[in-house]
């Protein structure tokens, strides 16, 4: 049976379909995994600065897809068994309804959000038509964000039934430590210095430049009192705020190509960032420490992204601030990350308990059902 499993899914065509940035490193981790396994993979992306992500992969078709009529035309030439849609509420109303072509054998919703209560938040819909959603965290995550659990989160009972939580995508093993001198000797990290890497993306969570602003008075406070400490920033590049803060420690990118941010991101001391699940994930998996800013985004969806990382606080793998956070108090848990061994060990141990690679299973999930 499993030699017949195995070989019915070889050489087999699956789309990967993907929103923003975030998105596009998840479907590139999961892709990168089903190519080893001999599958052929075809990606669509919605927009074309989403590209960059996917710089020299080589093992994939890439196509442009920003309308459901764009990806009708790869699915009709393509015919791909299996669609993967990160995330699950694209596009219009019409799309979450019916699939605009006929319906490949599978279809996967995979999320790294809790959007899934259309009775309450009606703009946010998810594909009525996929068979399955993978969530991408750890099923311990996924229990404590729910109301019954203290979380915030509740959702109805069938489409509970077709959610999995499945780990994390992308997961990465810890870098060696010969890896991280190297690339932090790159970047200009002397041994007596601490780094922290920073990442907001300014694209489905809107640029939190307050978060920055922030970030960067709160370090300027500990290189005051002696510290020695030097940050990447990257994302979008505000350059009126950046004349106001120029700063000696701070280094800047706009953007990295997926591989040598994760190598970066892997190398810190500390990650300082907004609410991205993707980011999230690499540090968890990589055991770095990570300090959240979050706060109320939209008025029609009050708190949510305060609630999103809440179960990942409650776990105990990342510290979590909002926008009304004090300065002190930022540099404060900044410091403690930074310069208090037990305190960093006790979230990176905490990391590696609850880390869980989604890839293989997911992989294991779709042998199942085949």
């Amino acid at each position: 049976m499993k030699r017949f499993i195995t070989n019915s899914f070889k050489g087999m065509k699956i789309l990967f379909v993907s929103r923003g940035p975030g998105e596009t490193g998840q479907a590139r981790a999961l892709a990168k995994f089903f190519a080893k396994k001999n599958l052929k993979i075809i990606f669509c992306l919605h927009q074309e600065k989403n590209l960059s992500f996917l710089e020299g992969d080589k093992e994939f078709k890439i196509f442009l897809t920003p309308t459901p009529e764009k990806l009708k035309e790869i699915v009709e030439k393509e015919k791909p068994e299996i669609l993967f849609l990160f995330n699950s509420k694209m596009w219009d109303d019409g799309f979450k309804k019916s699939p605009p072509f006929l319906k490949p054998r599978f279809v996967f919703g995979v999320d790294s959000n809790w959007l899934f209560n259309a009775k309450k938040y009606p703009s946010y819909k998810f594909v009525e038509w996929a068979d399955l959603f993978f969530v991408l965290f750890p099923k311990k995550i996924f229990e404590l964000g729910l109301k019954e659990n203290g979380g915030n989160f509740v959702i109805e009972k069938k489409i509970r039934e077709k959610i999995l939580p499945i780990g994390f995508v992308p997961s990465y093993p810890a870098l060696k430590f010969e890896t991280k001198e190297k690339i932090r000797k790159k970047l200009g990290i002397r041994a007596n210095e601490k780094f922290i890497f920073s990442y907001f993306s300014g694209w489905g969570a809107g640029h939190r430049i307050w978060a920055l602003e922030n970030m960067i008075k709160a370090v300027d406070l500990l290189i005051r009192k002696g510290r020695k400490i030097k940050v990447l920033y990257v994302g979008p590049i505000e350059r009126s705020i950046f004349e106001k803060m120029k700063k000696n420690w701070l280094m800047v990118q706009e953007k990295l190509p997926a591989k040598e941010y994760f190598l970066i991101l892997a190398s810190s001391d500390l990650i300082f960032m907004h609410q991205g699940m993707v980011t999230l994930a690499q540090a968890i998996s990589s055991q770095v420490p990570v300090i959240c800013n979050v706060s109320i985004l939209k008025e029609k969806l009050p708190k949510l992204h305060f609630w999103e990382v809440l179960p990942f606080k409650r776990a105990g793998v990342c510290e979590m601030l909002t926008k009304s956070t004090k300065t002190k108090t930022i540099a404060q848990k900044i410091e403690k990350l930074l310069f208090e061994k037990e305190e960093r060990e006790k979230m990176k141990k905490r990391q590696r308990k609850i880390f869980e690679a989604g890839e293989k299973r997911i992989f294991e999930e779709i042998k199942k059902l085949l």
